[in-house]
């Protein structure tokens, strides 16, 4: 019944995130093909890093998704290669490909750069504490019951 409601009244419940702006700003960059699916997976993880953390709440999807690009470029040093792709360059490219504003830009590329240094700063700590002895495998496993009917609600 819900759907014929939506339907009669023409909600379009999709939300626009991130990942949808993503395509779009690597095909206006002057990138090296064979580099593309490397920037692609690693702003797609600074995309969802920044789904768990509040600062990211009340910038726009396509400013998380340009930063998160800007951030995998030049944590990659694809601008090292490429004189056309200097962080000034970049940034100002950015900005010009999502209409944004560059300050605003930067400071959103910096709080992903922050947001990610400290996670692996984290990730390390833990590292560190962890037990030592327990493989990969055996953190992967799944501690449930192998058989529910054995469970005592």
């Amino acid at each position: 019944m819900r759907l014929v409601v939506l339907g009669k009244l023409k909600w379009n419940l999709e939300a626009v995130t991130p990942h949808d702006f993503i395509e779009h700003i690597l095909k206006k960059l002057p990138l090296p093909k064979d580099k593309v699916p490397l920037i692609r997976k690693h702003a797609q993880t600074f995309i969802a890093l920044c789904a768990t953390d509040f600062k990211f709440a009340m910038y726009p999807p396509s400013m998380i998704a340009t930063g998160s690009v800007g951030a995998a470029i030049c944590g990659l040093q694809l601008d090292i290669v490429d004189s056309s792709l200097s962080s000034d360059n970049l940034t100002d490219l950015l900005a010009k490909i999502t209409h944004t504003d560059v300050d605003c830009l930067k400071a959103c590329q910096e709080q992903i750069e922050s947001v990610l240094v400290s996670n692996l700063r984290q990730v390390r700590h833990h590292q560190g504490q962890s037990d030592p002895s327990k493989t990969v495998d055996e953190l992967d496993q799944a501690s449930t019951p192998t058989d529910v009917r054995n469970v005592n609600l």
